[in-house]
């Protein structure tokens, strides 16, 4: 056998050994490296996106209370059922604020009220809504009053601007001492018929009446499922995971 043959020989010989040494040791290594890199990219984004979660919890943690406080308040201004005894206080109170004498409030607010031709609720959600609501703005529940209120002119004005006070917006935050209502319509007239007070003296006493209408939660979602304005103890806080 010529040299040049044992060379050729040789490098074959050479060339199956670095083959089989990739084939055997080499490539199963690489494809593991590459399933390693594939997993931790994995884990990264995984590790990513619970850190994304756990700095949103905290963020959600500081605002708690808040939200709290401000769930709270919508709750005040739109509550979970139709609450007439507190609607009237708190009717009672804006008309001695204004010094007029409340004479009335009836169910029910007749032309003009923002609640008539309104959406008729579902069968089953009927069988829950108040006595007298119908579907409103948003899917409240809209509730119609007449209220009846005398008392002199800048009075009544203070009575009307009472009633629209009661719930207000603070940089784009609710501020609400009290119910939403909305004043649908209203009409003046003389105490004592239409010839009294011909003269036109401010002093003259008139009577306000008064097409409102109230809010209600939906059945099932009322806002404060009762909260109060304070949030619950820490001791009675559940652990998150």
């Amino acid at each position: 056998m010529s040299q040049s043959t044992k060379t050729a020989l040789s490098v074959v010989a050479v060339i199956v050994l670095a083959g089989a040494f990739w084939m055997l040791l080499l490539a199963p290594k690489r494809e593991k490296a590459s399933e390693l890199a594939e997993q931790t990219t994995s884990l990264s984004s995984e590790v990513a996106s619970e850190q994304a979660r756990a700095n949103a919890a905290v963020v959600a943690k500081r605002k708690f209370p808040q939200n709290y406080q401000q769930l709270v308040v919508l709750g005040t201004a739109v509550p979970a059922e139709a609450a007439t005894p507190s609607l009237l206080v708190q009717l009672n109170g804006v008309s001695a604020h204004a010094e007029t004498s409340f004479q009335s409030i009836a169910l029910g607010g007749g032309e003009g009220s923002g609640a008539s031709g309104t959406a008729s609720a579902t069968e089953g959600a009927a069988a829950l809504q108040p006595l007298g609501a119908t579907v409103g703005p948003a899917e409240l529940l809209a509730m119609p009053y007449a209220l009846e209120s005398e008392g002199g002119f800048f009075d009544i004005a203070d009575f009307i601007h009472g009633l629209d006070s009661l719930v207000k917006t603070k940089g784009g935050e609710v501020d609400a001492h009290g119910r939403l209502i909305t004043i649908d319509g209203f009409n003046l007239t003389p105490v004592g018929g239409e010839d009294a007070g011909a003269e036109g003296s401010s002093a003259a006493e008139l009577k306000a009446s008064l097409n409102v209408t109230t809010y209600v939660a939906p059945p099932g979602q009322g806002l404060t499922a009762g909260a109060t304005a304070a949030g619950p103890s820490p001791t009675t806080t559940p652990n998150l995971p």
